[in-house]
């Protein structure tokens, strides 16, 4: 499901940075449940203050991970990791829903062409499953804040279609 497209609303311009530290912390707290982060992952969360959004997001620590389909407006991330993987990434895509953005979490572990057969494999796998048990934990507590999820956008997409269905259904048959 893509998100309507054009301009206006998910071009990250109006990004407010509150929300952007609460995701942050959130992550943080579950990605680090012995809140030892690592020097390199707190430096990056340093940002100057004042600059709006989209300047923060154009430049370090931010990364420009692509483009949504039909957006000229790119998908950041931020590296922050976890107590088991430096390179789990928080991502900023832009979407047009109120918030006018979508959080993710990039496990950044899918490795094309590796054979996974190797005395290493089983390890491996050990770190995806974990990195995918993060991600969905990290996204479900976003969701339960109230910041800006797939999973949300989904709920409020099938409600509204809800909503326009009974309204043509009054009877309810």
């Amino acid at each position: 499901m893509e998100p309507t497209l054009g301009d206006g609303p998910g071009d990250l311009q109006g990004l407010r940075l509150d929300r952007l530290r609460q995701a942050v912390e959130i992550y943080l707290d579950l990605a680090y449940p012995d809140r030892v982060i690592p020097e390199v992952v707190r430096r990056r969360l340093n940002w100057p203050e004042g600059n709006p959004a989209d300047q923060l997001l154009s430049g370090p620590p931010f990364e420009r991970a692509g483009k949504a389909p039909g957006r000229r407006t790119p998908i950041y991330a931020l590296r922050l990791g976890n107590h088991h993987y430096p390179h789990m990434k928080l991502q900023i895509q832009p979407w047009s829903n109120d918030a006018g953005f979508m959080l993710s979490v990039n496990t950044h572990d899918q490795v094309a062409g590796v054979a996974l057969d190797g005395p290493d494999a089983e390890a491996f796998r050990q770190l995806q499953a974990e990195n995918q048990r993060l991600k969905e934990t990290i996204e479900q507590a976003w969701d339960q804040a109230g910041l800006p999820t797939f999973l949300r956008y989904l709920r409020d997409y099938i409600d509204s279609r809800r909503v326009d269905l009974a309204a043509h259904d009054p009877g309810g048959d």
